[in-house]
């Protein structure tokens, strides 16, 4: 019966900077298990099941750590069975039937949420403010309720003496909107130079009103002095979004790829036309929700009526295993083997020469009008997991993805690319020139936001699929993704499959 977690030599070496630099107490020394709970407890409030990627290690120099050391296990006191209840929950399953099970699950929750402090701790400041702006924010007694009484106890009240410190005036203009995530305060300021006193006082007052790290959201309103204020609650308040909830909105929606990420920030589906984008690139640091989003996408145009073809290239192998045997891949089977992708990619650049051909028969300037007139063409939707991997891996990969890029819009073949290091050589200039569809999720500094949506913004997101949307000609639109599990997908690929 498995009983220990198992680690890196580098995630060895995190443990250790993080008690000699972040966690030193007074007289007493810090142990690894300690920054191991605390990864559990960030991962266990990511969306979904973390990936396969995050199991155990193997080899000689890899760490171990026994149950008893991590959650208590026979010791005094023992939290075994509250962990082992959380993850039933978590994840709709029997874990105190399944011992092997529990522990493969929790070392991916290990592994997972040790990832995204590696990303997120800066070495030489205190560890204790990932506790606390990460970790504790969310969930300590704030007096925030969910729904009706609302979402919120922070009232306008608590909001305008905030408001006061940063040496603002303004009163509710309508009625506070709570969204899934975010309470809406609609304001009339007190004049026109409390919009720019507002705006660059932004931090101050999140500090003032308590909410430390999480970011702020001011737009204008209609109205001189009319503006919107989004303010983020606690993630105990918070209303999942899941995919069936969205899933009626991308059926009965116009367009030829109509597809849907998630919700606005007041909850109302997040629709857009991915054959008008044309193309889309998504971006968002580890346990953003960046697969979560690309997910999501995905079902969507499973679940059209008339849905593409897909070529779908996966550099981990695993991001995307639901979706094989899918009727809808090219080849029946998810491309894994970069040569063999990038041979792939340049068979699709001959495809779209040869369907500009069968355009000029028809007569035709696009796609649609070529099908209207009878052409044998289907549109087809090339996905690439992990943009970073491939490029770095394969020479000559950026070639082909730039020719779509620059033409196949009009023949009907469209890009969805992803990474989690959004770099400017991940998203070099000729495909970012030529892909104006950015989804930027949470991301760690203000130069990655730049480099996904040409603006800043990101960097002030609150991970769990928060994102920003930026399609041409639309100005930028937050939202937030809906939760993708397996069993979606699989009831996906199957409807699919049985048409």
């Amino acid at each position: 019966m498995k009983d220990s977690l198992f680690f890196t030599n580098d995630e060895r070496t995190f443990f250790e900077r993080v008690i000699d630099d972040g966690l030193l107490q007074e007289g007493r020394r810090g142990v690894y298990w300690w920054v191991v709970r605390i990864a559990i407890a960030q991962s266990l409030q990511l969306d979904g099941e973390p990936e396969e990627r995050f199991g155990a290690v193997g080899g000689r120099e890899r760490s171990e750590l026994h149950l008893e050391q991590i959650t208590g296990r026979s010791k005094q006191p023992d939290f075994d069975d509250a962990m082992i209840m959380m993850l039933c929950i978590k994840h709709g399953r029997n874990f105190f039937e399944e011992h092997d099970a529990y522990v493969d699950m929790l070392q991916k929750h290990a592994r997972r949420g040790l990832e995204v402090l590696m990303d997120t701790w800066v070495p030489g400041t205190s560890f204790h403010d990932i506790l606390a702006d990460g970790l504790l924010h969310h969930s300590a007694g704030s007096g925030v309720e969910s729904d009706d009484g609302a979402a919120s106890a922070f009232d306008f009240a608590s909001l305008q003496r905030g408001l006061q410190q940063v040496g603002v005036k303004a009163g509710l203009a309508a009625d506070p909107i709570f969204g899934p995530r975010l309470t809406r305060f609609p304001l009339t300021l007190g004049s026109v130079d409390d919009y720019d006193r507002l705006r660059r006082g932004l931090d101050d007052l999140a500090f003032a009103i308590g909410l430390g790290g999480s970011g702020l959201a001011l737009a204008r309103d209609r109205g001189e002095r009319r503006v919107v204020l989004d303010v983020p609650r606690p993630l105990a308040t918070w209303d999942e979004v899941l995919w069936a909830s969205v899933r009626p909105a991308v059926e009965g929606a116009r367009g030829f790829l109509p597809v849907c990420p998630g919700v606005d920030v007041v909850g109302n589906p997040f629709v857009f036309d991915l054959a008008e984008a044309p193309h889309l690139f998504v971006a968002g640091a580890t346990g953003s929700g960046k697969s979560v989003c690309v997910n999501a996408i995905l079902l969507s145009l499973l679940r059209l009526k008339r849905p593409p073809q897909l070529v779908m290239i996966d550099p981990k192998g695993v991001d995307f295993a639901d979706y094989e045997g899918c009727r809808l891949l090219r080849g029946g089977k998810i491309i894994t083997d970069m040569e063999a992708a990038l041979i792939v990619l340049r068979e699709v650049t001959q495809e779209m020469d040869a369907r500009q051909e069968t355009l000029r028969n028809y007569n035709a300037r696009n796609i649609g009008e070529a099908q209207a007139a009878g052409a044998d063409l289907e549109r087809l939707v090339v996905v690439v997991d992990e943009l970073a991997d491939f490029l770095m891996s394969r020479g000559g990969a950026q070639e082909p993805l730039v020719r779509l890029a620059q033409k196949a819009r009009a023949v009907g073949i469209h890009l969805l690319l992803a990474t989690q290091r959004p770099e400017a050589a991940t998203f070099p200039g000729l495909l970012r020139a030529n892909i104006p569809g950015r989804i930027a999720l949470t991301v760690q500094k203000a130069a990655d936001s730049r480099i996904i949506l040409d603006e800043g913004g990101a960097e002030d997101l609150m991970m769990r699929g928060d994102m920003l949307i930026k399609l041409a000609g639309r100005d930028t639109v937050r939202a937030h993704g809906a939760r993708v599990d397996t069993p979606d997908i699989k009831t996906a690929v199957a409807a699919v499959n049985a048409r």
